[in-house]
């Protein structure tokens, strides 16, 4: 995972709870401001009480019957966009809904003062692209799953799709103010349907695990002990950080809800690739494949920094070696809008497949222990 987006997921967290480790009462959209007269009147009106809809992680007050029925025949334009996380990280970090900035006829929100100062400034940046759709046709499709199967018998073949798990340990390096610190992180997959991630973080109080779960059932998180649900708006951003790892894409290529489609062949890193865009869920990512070998070249996809602004990432597949029969990139370099990028860098340090992982890491009943 990204560095951005664990430490977000760590922030997230710490929001869903009050002190005492209490769940935080439901909050009040906007401070209680109608939302409808604010979008198409550009007043602060406050509603009242007794004309008050739940809807998502906060309560909407309205001002009037009719703005309350306006609210609720079209609420994606009326209600704090990203389900209530913050505008300039919405990966993952909630915002404060009295925190807000009306932009282009949306409400957003922000998790600090700095996050809407710098929202403010270039929100270009930080809000989302229009995604491009896959290629529909049936000879796109064709070719797409053509080259993903090429693809993994050149990792592995029979070896790859016998593989009833995987995990993996890497350290990704960041840079703070008082130096760089390596951050070490534990992926474990279980196919089919299993995926978790332990990311340590070194701090000054002592070293903080984060852990994120996802299952077909949903996601899940922890910063300290237990599992807490993800709302919706948050499940996207794990199931593209968890998902889009190279091993993971080819041992679930055949899965049904998988869409594939080749895109045309184009340079990549200054080397011509066949390309093929995988999307299911909240995962949307382009493999770039060497023609000859047809192993994997680097992966390509639109994600956000460390300072949470939205770009193109490129990750570089290096160090080539042979895990139980499977190759695997140990070295994955970064490259965010064409620049290196460090914190979306990684080394392997260790790989195994078809190791006994227990259940009870994928339960999230069970505290995911």
């Amino acid at each position: 995972m990204p560095a951005t987006t664990l430490a977000a997921i760590a922030v997230f967290l710490f929001g869903l709870t009050a002190p005492g480790g209490q769940a935080r009462a439901t909050e009040d959209a906007l401070d209680g401001v109608d939302t409808v007269i604010l979008l198409t009147q550009g007043k602060e009106v406050f509603g009242k009480d007794s004309l008050k809809i739940l809807h998502g992680s906060f309560n909407y007050l309205f001002s009037t019957p009719e703005t309350k029925a306006e609210f609720e025949k079209n609420p994606g334009k009326y209600a704090i966009q990203f389900g209530g996380l913050c505008a300039r990280m919405a990966g993952t970090v909630t915002g404060n809904p009295s925190n807000y900035v009306v932009h282009d006829g949306r409400i957003y929100i922000f998790a600090s003062d700095n996050c809407r100062a710098l929202f403010l400034k270039t929100p270009e940046k930080y809000l989302p692209r229009p995604v491009a759709p896959l290629p529909a046709d049936a000879a796109a499709q064709a070719r797409g799953r053509a080259l993903l199967d090429k693809a993994a018998a050149a990792h592995g073949g029979a070896r790859l799709d016998a593989a009833t798990s995987y995990q993996e340990a890497s350290t990704t390096v960041q840079k703070r103010p008082t130096g760089e610190v390596s951050i070490t992180t534990r992926n474990m997959w279980q196919f089919p349907g299993g995926a978790r991630s332990e990311r340590t973080i070194p701090l000054a109080a002592g070293p903080l695990t984060i852990v994120t779960l996802l299952t077909p059932a949903g996601a899940w998180g922890s910063a300290n002990s237990g599992l807490s649900p993800f709302p919706a708006s948050v499940v996207p951003a794990v199931e593209l950080n968890l998902g889009r790892q190279l091993l993971p894409i080819l041992r679930t290529r055949s899965d049904a809800a998988l869409q594939i489609a080749a895109l045309p062949a184009q340079a990549v890193a200054g080397v011509q690739m066949e390309r093929v865009r995988v999307v299911r869920g909240g995962l949307d990512v382009t493999l770039n494949i060497d023609p000859a070998s047809g192993r994997v070249h680097s992966t390509s996809f639109v994600d956000r920094n460390e300072q949470g602004e939205v770009g193109d990432i490129l990750i570089l597949f290096e160090d080539v070696r042979t895990v139980d029969g499977v190759l695997l990139p140990f070295s994955q370099k970064a490259m965010f809008n064409g620049a290196p990028n460090l914190a979306l860098s990684r080394t392997l340090d260790t790989a195994a497949l078809n190791a006994t992982l227990d259940p009870k890491l994928f339960d999230p009943a069970g505290g995911g222990k």
